[in-house]
């Protein structure tokens, strides 16, 4: 386990609040939520979850809150912020993915960050 130090955890914060600012502009009905890829204090990649492409423009979301099953391990139709965010990664910048760190943050309802102290989504663990 690594603990941060003082200038480590800012620039922690800086990106997390970073991703904040990316979850904004999701389009998922159900939650919002944005990444942050950094290497070396830059980043090389940042995104948010919407439905696929295909359905982006015509700005549909089939996600319904409450209709998901509680043991489904994926929870909505959209692609996932941190999905998005390797995928273009490795497409604009692939010599720079290994390494890197992905910051992740969901937004509630409000508007304001949601903690999360375990992984979310077993999914997109598999891919980082």
């Amino acid at each position: 386990m690594h603990y941060l130090n003082q200038k480590e955890s800012e620039e922690a914060l800086s990106f997390l609040k970073k991703a904040e600012d990316i979850a904004k502009y999701a389009t998922c009905t159900r939650s919002r939520c944005g990444s942050v890829i950094v290497k070396d204090s830059q980043i090389i990649w940042e995104w948010f979850n919407s439905p696929p492409f295909w359905l982006e423009s015509q700005r549909r979301c089939a996600c319904e809150k409450d209709s998901y099953n509680k043991k489904v391990t994926d929870k909505t139709c959209c692609v996932h912020a941190e999905q998005r965010a390797i995928m273009d990664a490795l497409k604009k910048n692939p010599e720079k993915i290994v390494g890197s760190r992905l910051y992740f943050i969901r937004l509630g309802d409000d508007f304001s960050m949601k903690k999360s102290w375990e992984p979310y989504c077993t999914i997109c663990s598999k891919w980082l």
